[in-house]
Formats: structure tokens, sequence, C-alpha cells
């Protein structure tokens, strides 16, 4: 499905390198995108994740990848993006975690005919042996793709929510972490929302991993 010039066209992130707040990867020693004046019109005083981890830089090679998944299709690339988001996740993240994933809004969903933010989350899961719990509801935010930074936070600052369904809430107390999957992290603007609702209904530990960063 990926064949090995694609592969090798891929900007894989050092993780050695990275920043371990925030995933920026070049923030090991001083992260230029987590730091006090860099987190100014967020709506944070810094990331509410505990730990985040791209696999790949977002180039053409990803971008070609996430298009082909998202916008026009092709479902099987979901597996070659979880194998890389697994790959970079740190061993010590897995423990009492499950995965959870950044749901496709209403809209989205009926264009796609599918939820393509779960069938990553579902495919992460797989490789990583953890169970897949929908924790959060469908967002309430207009597509993100065209918005600049500071509107980017302002759409998502009160777009996602943990979802209402019991079965699922049950669910995700059993875990001490979550671990919240998306395609790409562009701002942060998604996830920054996703573990704000997610640290915020318990005292459990929130991880984010993503397939590729906007750098």
């Amino acid at each position: 499905m990926l064949c090995a010039r694609c592969r090798r066209a891929l900007a894989f992130i050092d993780q050695w390198r990275a920043c371990p707040r925030c995933g920026a990867p070049w923030g090991v020693r001083e992260c230029t995108e987590c730091n006090a004046l860099s987190m100014k019109g967020t709506g944070f005083a810094r990331p509410p994740f505990d730990g985040c981890v791209s696999a790949v830089l977002f180039d053409d090679a990803a971008a070609h990848i996430v298009r082909l998944n998202k916008d026009e299709g092709e479902r099987r690339l979901a597996d070659w993006m979880a194998f890389f988001i697994a790959s970079a996740m740190p061993p010590e993240w897995l423990a009492g975690s499950c995965v959870t994933y950044i749901p496709d809004s209403a809209k989205a969903r009926l264009r796609r005919g599918y939820d393509h933010g779960r069938e990553l989350g579902l495919a992460t899961a797989r490789l990583l042996e953890l169970p897949l719990v929908d924790a959060l509801a469908q967002p309430r935010a207009h597509d993100q793709r065209d918005l600049g930074r500071a509107d980017r936070f302002v759409n998502m600052a009160q777009a996602l929510s943990v979802t209402e369904q019991p079965t699922a809430r049950a669910r995700l107390g059993l875990y001490e972490s979550v671990i919240v999957v998306d395609d790409v992290f562009t701002t942060g603007a998604t996830l920054y929302s996703a573990a704000h609702v997610l640290s915020d209904a318990s005292d459990r530990k929130v991880w984010a991993a993503t397939f590729a960063r906007v750098y």
C-alpha cells in the first residue's frame, strides 16, 4: 500500500531531539513551541497533555498520505500511519492506558462515509494491543484547515467534550491514562482541547500522538 520510495521520502522525527512535552522536532533543550511566549494566544499557560510525539514532519510526502486517507477515501493508509505513530510512542506510556481519537464532525463523517479519526485510533490501538475507548463526543466546530493559528484555538475552545454515553464513560474510568491519536499536529488547538477536557474529567494522565507535525 505504501511503496518503499514513499516511505523513504518521509522525514522521520528523531525522538531523542524532540521536545518531551509538546513533541516539537528540535525542542529537547529549549523548545520554541511550548515556551511562555509561544503559548500566548492559546488560552493555556502550558500544553494540557503530559507528553506528545509525532512520527514525521508534515511535508509534501506526509501531506500526500494524509490527503489520500482523509479526502480521497484510501482507508488502508490508516494502518501505515498507525504503524508510524506506534513506533514513535514511548513504551512507558502504555501501562494502564487506553487509546482514543479525535472524532470527525457530523458533516465530515457524512461527506466521507466513515470516521477517519476513529479508524486511525482503532488501527493504533490494535498495534499497541490497547483498548480503544470512544471517549470524545463529535466536535462542534468548523473545519480547521483554512484557519490561522489564533482562529484555530478560538474555534476549538469549546468544540470538544467527553462523551455522555454511560458505557464509554465507564470504560474510560478504568484506565490511569489515555493516549489521544490524531493524524496531524498543526497548531495543537485540537489536541489541546481534547487533552484539556479529558484531564478535567479525572486525574488521569493524557498523552498525545500524531502521524505528522507541522513545524
